[in-house]
């Protein structure tokens, strides 16, 4: 049954020079069981560039998150195994290596925490080390209008 939910995600990038935090809060739709589920949510990168975002986990060990709108990405994340995958701007496209090395998904009805660390590479050299959690906590209350 899907849900409206409060989600949280940080995201840790570094480029071995710099380091970049983002966080967000929003709201979005989870449905599933703990071991296979679905987080679907708007994401808005500036004024006029916003994307829908939908993140799917599979057995737990998982993630597909595809982006579609002002971004459309399409990465799959799963520990110790390379996916290429497209990752489009308003600038152009790419095509990038992603690779995780920790994957931990933990998940019940009430709540859930997926931790990914995973590497980005273009044309086989690493450019990019990341650290993404994703938080999905209480239900949101119906509202009786």
């Amino acid at each position: 049954m899907a849900e409206e939910r409060i989600l949280k995600i940080t995201d840790i990038s570094s480029d071995g020079e710099t380091t970049d935090k983002v966080e967000m809060d929003t709201t979005c739709i989870y449905y599933g069981t703990p071991d296979n589920y679905t987080v679907e949510f708007d994401e808005i990168f500036a004024e006029d560039m916003k994307s829908r975002t939908v993140l799917r986990v599979k057995n737990g060990s998982c993630a597909h998150l595809l982006r579609r709108g002002s971004i459309n990405t399409e990465l799959i994340i799963e520990k110790g195994v390379r996916h290429n995958c497209a990752y489009s701007t308003p600038y152009g496209e790419l095509m990038v290596g992603i690779t995780a090395t920790d994957f931990i998904s933990k998940a019940d009805e009430n709540k859930l925490r997926l931790q990914m660390n995973y590497t980005v590479d273009f044309y086989g050299e690493i450019n990019q080390t990341k650290e993404m959690t994703v938080e999905v906590g209480k239900v949101i209350p119906e509202r009786k209008d």
